[in-house]
Parts: structure tokens; sequence; C-alpha cells
């Protein structure tokens, strides 16, 4: 064993020994595994349950923690009445407040991504009564799904403790086998973990603030936005007149392409004539939520919408002008959305 792998391990015991005991009841440090964040492009929940109730059940084996696994992280919090709080954790806030309701020693976060035959787990080790991040392991692979779901969680706590080997489970003696399975089945059980049903929220709304542009000018104003599911009603006005959309997302949460059908009505002041005009159209563009850019929770329920489209408008003079006629038009004129909301 090298001098930094041993230096890395020392520190590791170091710093439990020296650790104030909690208030949860144990020998060890307690320890929570927090269910792995799945990156959204490219992860998804099972296999998320799956690597983190391995890597549970690997990190008992290391015998340096009482560790709480993530079914029991959120039985804990269900029975707290904390049952609110994030189930998955991909910063050092969220993992502190789950920490401290559970009145735990660390807790460990990860975030599971891919791209592409590219896969990688990202784990990191908090101490909570210290309030920081201590450790932190990036374990990357390249290959198919299913054989970085069986390497990943061994090699990344490897890394995370300084270790090279992780002590065997309990075998079953060959005399108590009385079915065909054999050991390193029964290794294998979490995988037919069944799926816990993610609850997804359908109903949002927010303020919503933007600008509309079109080859008369730029309109600035502020309203709301309603979502349900994929479906989304947008509200708009300023001094000058109202507009209202309704848009299909083609993801209900997080980044999204959608299509709206736009309409405005507007009574304003042109060359000084008053002027009426009504306009109907299509817009194509895409959300973007600020969670793609920034770790903070608050992130994800801020987005914006950029749009692009075509739309039909009428309009006329209320009164006539300087050469005494009402004039009027029908045109095919560009469209343009940014807007920016806030989401509850």
């Amino acid at each position: 064993m090298g001098r930094k792998k041993v230096i890395v391990i020392l520190t590791s015991i170091l710093l439990l020994l020296l650790l104030p005991q909690s208030g949860y009841s144990s020998e060890k440090p307690t320890c929570a595994v927090l269910l792995f964040h799945p990156d959204k492009a490219s992860s998804n929940l099972y296999e998320s349950q799956f690597i983190s109730t391995q890597y549970a059940e690997l990190l008992k084996r290391l015998d340096m923690f009482d560790v709480i696994d993530y079914k029991k992280v959120e039985d804990l919090l269900k029975n707290q009445n904390a049952d609110d709080l994030e189930k998955t954790c991909s910063d050092l806030g969220c993992a502190l407040k789950i920490g401290k309701k559970l009145d735990v020693d660390f807790v460990i976060y990860g975030i599971i991504g891919n791209v592409g035959s590219l896969y990688s787990l990202d784990t990191t080790l908090v101490n909570i009564a210290g309030g920081n991040e201590t450790q932190h392991s990036l374990y990357d692979f390249e290959g198919t799904q299913e054989e970085f779901a069986k390497n990943a969680p061994a090699e990344n706590i490897k890394s995370l403790f300084g270790v090279y080997e992780i002590p065997a489970g309990k075998e079953t003696p060959k005399s108590e086998i009385v079915t065909p399975m054999t050991p390193e089945k029964v290794e294998e059980t979490p995988e037919v973990v069944e799926p816990v049903e993610k609850k997804v929220k359908k109903l949002h709304f927010g303020p919503r603030l933007g600008v509309g542009a079109s080859n008369d000018g730029i309109q600035f104003g502020g309203g709301f936005e309603v979502q349900f599911s994929q479906l989304s009603f947008q509200f708009l006005l300023n001094g000058d007149g109202f507009a209202s959309g309704f848009s299909f997302y083609l993801h209900p949460e997080g980044n999204s392409p959608f299509m709206s059908l736009v309409g405005s009505y507007y009574d304003t002041e042109n060359h000084g004539v008053d002027e009426i005009g009504r306009i109907y159209g299509l817009l194509l563009g895409y959300r973007i939520t600020l969670d793609n850019y920034l770790h903070k929770e608050f992130a994800k329920h801020v987005n914006a919408r950029l749009g692009v489209g075509a739309g039909y408008v009428n309009w006329d003079q209320t009164e006539p002008n300087r050469g005494g006629v009402k004039d009027g038009d029908e045109e095919i004129i560009p469209l343009f959305e940014f807007t920016l909301g806030y989401t509850f």
C-alpha cells in the first residue's frame, strides 16, 4: 500500500474518531446514503435506486458507519412530517438540511450522469456537524449501463475512502442451500427492488415578465402563467393592451421545446393617431431552467422562454389622420418572445 493511500485512510479514521456523537443512538458515526440524483437528461429513477441500494450495502461492509440507506431516510423523514424535503441532493445545502433533520453525523449524496457510452458517479461525503464537504470522488466508466451499475458503487467507495478492496458479504453455507439460488444471485437481490413511484407535480403557476416584439416595435409586460401537465396558459399586459397564449410543452418539467398559439389586443397611439389592433399567431420556442447553470434549490423554479414565429395582424385607426382618412390594414408579421418566470 502506497504512502498516499495510508495517509488517506489514517485521515479518514482520525476524522471519524474526533467527531462528536450525535443524537442518533449508535457506537459508530451515522451516515445516511441519499438516493443518488439522476441527471435529468441521461439517467432514470430505477438506475438511481439500484446504485444507491448497492452503495449502502457495500458501505456497511467497511464497518466505518452505522449506515442508513435511502429507503430508511424516506421513512424517517415521513415520520417527522418532513417528507416534503428533496429525496435527492446535488449540493451541500440540500444535504445539510436532510442531515440535520435526521440528526446524523454524515451524509453521502451523489449525481449519476451519462453521455452516450460514458457514465459517471459523483459522490460527496458531508460532515453535518462541521457543515462542510470532507471528501469527494468521481468515478467515470465507458461501456454499457449494466456494467456501470454493477461496478460504480464499489469503485466509487474505494476512491472516496482510499481503500483497495471491500470485504466480501456473508455467504450462505452450502449445507443450507435448498434452492438453485447461488450466493452470487443473493448478492444481486437489490436489482429486483420495485421502483418507488415518483410523485410528479402536475399543476404549476407563477409570475412572468417579458418582452414581445414584432416589426411594429417592442412591448414590455408582466403577468402570470398557469401550467397543468404539458399544457399552459400565459397572460401578459401593459398600458397599451394585453397578450395571451396557450402552450404545449414537450416535457412538463425542466428544459423543453414548446409550441404556442398567441393572441393580443392593443390600443395605442401611432404617429399621433389612435390605433387599435389584433394579432393572432404561432410561436415555436424553448424553455430553459436556471438549475442547468446554478446548483441552488431555487434555480429549478426559474425559467426563461425564447420563441419565434409569425402572426396575422388586423389594425385600423379610430380617428382620421392628417389627411382626413382612417387607415387600416391586414398583414403577416414576424413575432418574437422572451420572458422570465418563477414557477411554484
